[in-house]
């Protein structure tokens, strides 16, 4: 095996380092071992084997002597003599016999240049790099795992950060840097409290921020957090930090997390939103068998009295305002059982431009006597919607018919429709007194209400319409600004049906 299959090096090849060996002894076959491990040629790249002098004092012959293939491919000197005029750029010498007898002769004639050591201190090198082998690849093997762990943290949708005791960066990756608009090294040696451009780092309570939180009790602190976005929407912080420990009890960094969790926080409410409906379903179900039936024989008895002509008229008044009440308590029965039963929704390909312009004609008359200001946005070419047109009429009823009560003194009211990828983004927007934060979390609720009257079904109604087209709703406030509440309903994809398929058929067979 030849020296350039063992470092890698052709015999031509520049090389920073040049060694040279003299006589021979049991220290050559420890560093043949060592030089003929993998990690050798990684670890000392520019090391160069250049020349021997195998027996000083009378000419080599190769077909007698015995030794590793990368020295006897070297070029092989009679004497120190000529191996040092052929080399003068050896940087170092080793004289392999055990009882360094070439010592001498190689000071004699060595440059001043050449460094010289005996058998004993090549036996320790090889002794130290058999024992540490793993070190010697260790440059590289850090290498990978220094470009294996910033790859799978830059992939992370969140920004990971190392801060050391008094909350200062040492290590960011990529998500929080492109955040920011800054790039790592800007961040580097910020205080992690500086970080709130475009968001809050940490929540305005000191108490809960988790950095403060480990640090003063050193173990992991996590906590989750709100804040309001400029346009009014809420989002989900779960901020976590973790001691990182270099000896037991010695915490000298902290890894510290921060994530959106605005998409969890979705779904959690979302099921609770399920679970709130089934426990309705069966409380209707119960209402209805345990209530309408009483209901019904109090209304009925009502009205029966009503008709008896032999009734004073302190009486009849009285039995009118038990009958009233009865039909009252009959109609929110009635409005629960719907509420809580699926929508009946024939789905079919509509016009959403036809049934934003059909709302605002029938529910704006007399608008501009309140000094409400009414805009019509329809993007030109709009796709047909797939749902019930009728049904969600009701719902741009119901939002528009909000958005005026919202403006008692004048005020804008926007309707704007628009294509937003697979979905009919349609907006009522105006620009009234705004919902408070703290129940814009509750305004999609069955029964809640800020209303002295009403029965708070009619945005609950609406995102459970629209959801079972396959749509959304969201909802953007700001308290003193106005509302913006938002449906999103699927586009009718140009794909077959059933009746289109049935309709072909026809066509084909009439030979059309």
């Amino acid at each position: 095996m030849g020296l350039k299959q063992i470092t890698g090096y052709n015999m031509d090849d520049p090389a920073r380092f040049r060694l040279a060996f003299v006589g021979q002894g049991p220290a050559l076959d420890a560093f043949t071992h060592v030089v003929s491990q993998g990690d050798f040629a990684k670890a000392f790249p520019r090391t160069k084997m250049v020349g021997w002098a195998p027996t000083p004092g009378s000419a080599p012959d190769k077909g007698r002597l015995s030794g590793p293939d990368f020295l006897l491919c070297r070029p092989l000197f009679a004497d120190v003599e000529r191996l040092f005029s052929f080399y003068p750029g050896v940087h170092l010498a080793v004289d392999l016999s055990p009882d360094s007898r070439h010592m001498r002769s190689m000071r004699a004639h060595a440059p001043a240049s050449v460094t010289l050591c005996g058998a004993e201190t090549l036996l320790r090198f090889c002794a130290a790099a058999g024992d540490g082998r793993l070190a010697i690849g260790g440059g590289e093997n850090l290498r990978k795992s220094q470009s294996l762990f910033a790859l799978l943290v830059d992939q992370m949708d969140g920004d990971i950060l190392v801060l050391d005791d008094d909350g200062v960066i040492l290590y960011v990756n990529q998500h929080a840097a492109e955040m920011r608009g800054m790039t790592r090294t800007q961040l580097l040696g910020k205080h992690c409290a500086d970080l709130d451009i475009p968001m809050r780092f940490c929540p305005n309570d000191a108490q809960q921020c988790p950095f403060q939180g480990t640090r003063q009790s050193g173990r992991q602190t996590e906590h989750t957090f709100s804040e309001v976005t400029p346009s009014g929407r809420m989002r989900y912080i779960q901020a976590s930090c973790f001691p990182v420990t270099d000896t037991p009890g010695s915490t000298s960094r902290y890894l510290y997390i921060r994530r959106d969790v605005t998409e969890r926080e979705h779904l959690e409410l979302h099921l609770q939103q399920s679970e709130k409906m089934a426990a309705i379903g069966e409380l209707s179900t119960y209402m209805a068998h345990e209530i309408r039936n009483p209901l019904f024989s109090i209304g009925g008895f009502a009205n029966a009295l009503l008709r008896n002509p032999s009734l004073n008229d302190l009486a009849r008044e009285k039995a009118r305002i038990i009958y009233d009440e009865s039909r009252r308590l009959d109609v929110i029965l009635t409005n629960i059982l719907n509420f809580a039963r699926p929508t009946e929704q024939a789905m079919s390909e509509f016009d959403p431009e036809t049934v934003a312009r059909q709302t605002i004609k029938l529910m704006t008359i007399g608008s501009e006597e309140r000094g409400i200001k009414v805009v019509l946005d329809i993007e030109p070419h709009l796709p047909k919607a797939s749902g019930n047109a009728e049904n969600l009429k009701q719902c741009l009823i119901n939002l528009v018919k909000n958005a005026l009560e919202a403006m008692p003194d004048g005020g804008i009211l926007t309707l704007r429709a628009a294509r937003n990828n697979s979905d009919v983004q349609i907006e009522v927007e105006d620009t009234g007194r705004g919902i408070p934060l703290e129940i814009q979390d509750k305004i999609f609720n069955p029964f809640f209400t800020t209303k002295n009257q009403g029965s708070g079904l009619g945005l609950a109604m609406t995102r459970k319409v629209i959801g079972e087209m396959g749509g959304r709703v969201t909802l953007e406030s700001a308290e003193g600004q106005g509302t913006r509440i938002t449906l999103f309903v699927p586009v009718a994809l140009a794909v077959e049906t059933a009746q289109d398929a049935s309709d072909g058929g026809e066509n084909n067979g009439n030979g059309v």
